[in-house]
């Protein structure tokens, strides 16, 4: 899983980098174990469509006006059928136009071909002046509450399964 994560760090160009517009990028998180993400989609194919989606979130969080100091996570899920799907993790959380901007971004980005299953990932971001999350994985409040309704433990995949609408 090292190969793949620090494959995906630097093609990406993140690893704690603070750019001019004040939002620093802290790595990709892999939310699943990599023989899984590899069966399902080629880091060929994964890390463009990563750094597509952190383009695009560097594009909204440029056009913001006043972004508070806030560190978190974009969670991105992309499966079969080009679907994607994408959850926020944010302390504090980002103001409703710019969470709704990223989120649109993303789920704007061309998703690559994926097989047999849910593929989930995340980019930590510090922004304002914040750094990027220490904490390892992200919780999106919609996690954690769906999490608690099923009173049982579940793997990333089925849970983000469970979510996605």
């Amino acid at each position: 899983m090292r190969q793949t994560v620090f494959f995906l760090a630097a093609l990406l160009g993140v690893g704690g980098v603070q750019a001019a517009s004040g939002v620093s990028a802290g790595g990709v998180v892999l939310l699943q174990p990599e023989r899984v993400i590899e069966a399902r989609v080629s880091v060929d194919r994964l890390a463009p469509y990563l750094k597509l989606v952190d383009a695009s979130a560097r594009r909204a969080l440029a056009k913001a006006d006043a972004v508070p100091a806030s560190s978190g996570f974009l969670v991105v899920a992309i499966r079969p059928g080009a679907q994607s799907m994408a959850w926020l993790d944010f302390t504090p959380p980002l103001p409703k136009t710019l969470a709704n901007a990223l989120l649109a971004g993303t789920q704007a980005v061309p998703v690559p071909a994926v097989k047999g299953g849910t593929v989930v990932t995340a980019i930590k971001y510090g922004m304002g002046g914040a750094s990027a999350p220490t904490q390892p994985t992200p919780a999106p409040a919609e996690w954690t509450t769906a999490a608690r309704a099923a009173g049982q433990p579940l793997d990333i995949g089925e849970l983000v399964d469970r979510l996605w609408k």
